[in-house]
C-alpha cells in the first residue's frame, strides 16, 4: 500500500468525524504497510479537548503495540498537526508523518510554529505533505461553510425569563440528517413562580400540554401557572423508590453539616446514580415514562412541554428515550443532557456560594445540582441490564412499539434545508 491509500484511510476517518458534527480530520498509524491505529476528531461528543484524530490514532496504535514508543510506525493525518499534537508525535518518535493539507491558523509543522525543526531535540520526526491535498482543504471548508449556513438560518432560540434550563429540542438532528421541528416540544424547570413577562412569553408558545414529572409534595409546594387551552398532566416518576430528589434545595443549601452527614464521602454522587437506574428499572417511572411516550404519538397535544424540578434528571431521561427514538445519534443526545449542567448551577450559583463560605462541600452541591456523563451511563447500564439495547427497552419494556415510533418521527421530523 502507498501513501495514497493510507491518506485515503484517514480521509474516511475524516468523514466519520463530519457526519458526528466534529471537525472533520482523520487520521491512521501505519506499521510495516499496515494499519494499526485510526482516530478521527471527536472533542464534542467527548467532551476532550485532547481528543484530536492524530491523538486517537496514536493511543490505538500504542495499544495495539503495548508501547507508548512508535519509532517505526508512520502517521498520516488530513491537516497538518496543532502543537498539542506535535507534541506527542514527537514523544511517541513517530519515524514520519504525512499530512494532506496545511493549517494556517493553528498548524505545527511550519505554518504557524514548527517544534520538528529543533535541534535540540533526542529524536527527529520527518515531517512532509503527502496526497489529497485539495479533497482534505475542500471537506473542511464545507464544513465550516455548512456551520456558518446553519447558524445564520437558525431561528432565534425561545426564552422565557427567569428559566435558565428551558429549550426547544427543534433543531437537533438524527443520523439519517432529518431535524426535530421548532416551536413542538419544550423540555424545562419548573415554572413556579414566573414574572407577568415570562407567562406572556409561555402564553406565546401556544401549549396544549404540560407534563410534569414531579412528585406531590413539589407539585403542592411549587404548583405550575395555569395556561389558557392546556391539558396539565401531572406523573410521579419517582412514587415508587427508594431515592428521592423532592428536597427543599433551599433547605439542603442552609445546613451544610446535616448535607455533609447523609451525603458526604461520595454518597451524593451513589444517591444519584441509584435514582438514574431507578428511572429505567422501577415499574412506576417505566409506565410514566411509556404514558408520556405514547401522548406524544397524538398530533393534538402539541405543542408540548415537560419538565420536573430543576428540568436536569427526570427531563434528561425523558429527552434521552425521546431522541432515541427519532434517531438522534448518541453524542447529540449526550450534548444536549449535558447542557443542563451549566445552566443548573448558574441558577443555584449565589446559594451554592453561600453554602461553600458556611462550609459546604462543593463537590457534593455539583453532584446534586449538576448532570454528569456517567449519570446517564449508569442509566443506559441499567437499559443494558433491563433489555439488551435501547431499541428493545422501547420496544418490550415501554411498550412503545414501532408503529408508534414512526408516529412520533413523523408529528415531530423534518427534512433538513
Amino acid at each position: 500500500m502507498s501513501d495514497i491509500d493510507f491518506m485515503q484511510a484517514a480521509l474516511a476517518e475524516a468523514a466519520l468525524a463530519q457526519s458526528k458534527g466534529e471537525v472533520p480530520v482523520g487520521a491512521v498509524v501505519v506499521y510495516q504497510g499496515q494499519i494499526i491505529g485510526r482516530g478521527h476528531n471527536q472533542p464534542i461528543g467527548s467532551h476532550d479537548p485532547s481528543a484530536h484524530a492524530e491523538m486517537l490514532a496514536i493511543r490505538d496504535a500504542a495499544k495495539y503495540l503495548g508501547n507508548y514508543r512508535l519509532s517505526d510506525c508512520e502517521l498520516y493525518v488530513t491537516l497538518e498537526p496543532c502543537l498539542m499534537c506535535a507534541g506527542a508525535i514527537l514523544h511517541s518518535r513517530l519515524k514520519r508523518v504525512v499530512y494532506a493539507t496545511s493549517d494556517a491558523k493553528t498548524g505545527a509543522a511550519g505554518s504557524v510554529i514548527n517544534p520538528f525543526a529543533n535541534p535540540q531535540l533526542n529524536h527527529q520526526t520527518h515531517i512532509e505533505t503527502g496526497p489529497y491535498a485539495q479533497e482534505a482543504s475542500q471537506m473542511i471548508s464545507d464544513f465550516f461553510a455548512q456551520r456558518r449556513s446553519e447558524q445564520k438560518a437558525k431561528p432565534t432560540p425561545i426564552q422565557i425569563d427567569g428559566l435558565l434550563n428551558f429549550r426547544d429540542l427543534g433543531g437537533l438532528k438524527t443520523a439519517d440528517g432529518s431535524v426535530i421541528k421548532h416551536g413542538m416540544i419544550f423540555r424545562s424547570e419548573q415554572w413556579f413562580g414566573l414574572s407577568e413577562t415570562a407567562l406572556e412569553q409561555a402564553r406565546a408558545l401556544n401549549l396544549r400540554s404540560v407534563w410534569d414529572f414531579r412528585s406531590f409534595s413539589e407539585q403542592t409546594r411549587h404548583p405550575d401557572p395555569h395556561l389558557p387551552l392546556v391539558e396539565n398532566y401531572w406523573r410521579d416518576v419517582l412514587a415508587d423508590t427508594e431515592q428521592t430528589i423532592a428536597f427543599n434545595l433551599v433547605q439542603l443549601l442552609e445546613q451544610p453539616e446535616l448535607m455533609q452527614q447523609h451525603l458526604g464521602q461520595g454518597q451524593a454522587e451513589q444517591m444519584m446514580l441509584a435514582l438514574y437506574r431507578d428511572m429505567v428499572a422501577s415499574p412506576t417511572a417505566q409506565q410514566v415514562y411509556a404514558d408520556w411516550l405514547n401522548n406524544l404519538c397524538s398530533i393534538e397535544q402539541y405543542p408540548i412541554m415537560y419538565h420536573c424540578t430543576a428540568g436536569k434528571d427526570r427531563t434528561g431521561w425523558a429527552t434521552v428515550l425521546l431522541l432515541s427514538i427519532l434517531g438522534v445519534p448518541h453524542e447529540r443526545i449526550l450534548r444536549d443532557y449535558m447542557l443542563s449542567h451549566e445552566r443548573v448551577i448558574q441558577k443555584y450559583q449565589t446559594l451554592i456560594e453561600h453554602c461553600v463560605a458556611a462550609g459546604g462541600d462543593r463537590e457534593i452541591l455539583h453532584a446534586i445540582f449538576g448532570v454528569q456523563a456517567r449519570y446517564l451511563k449508569a442509566a443506559l447500564h441499567e437499559v443494558k441490564k433491563q433489555a439488551g439495547t435501547m431499541s428493545r427497552y422501547l420496544s418490550h419494556v415501554l411498550k412503545i412499539n414501532p408503529a408508534q415510533q414512526r408516529q412520533i418521527q413523523t408529528i415531530l421530523l423534518q427534512a433538513a434545508d
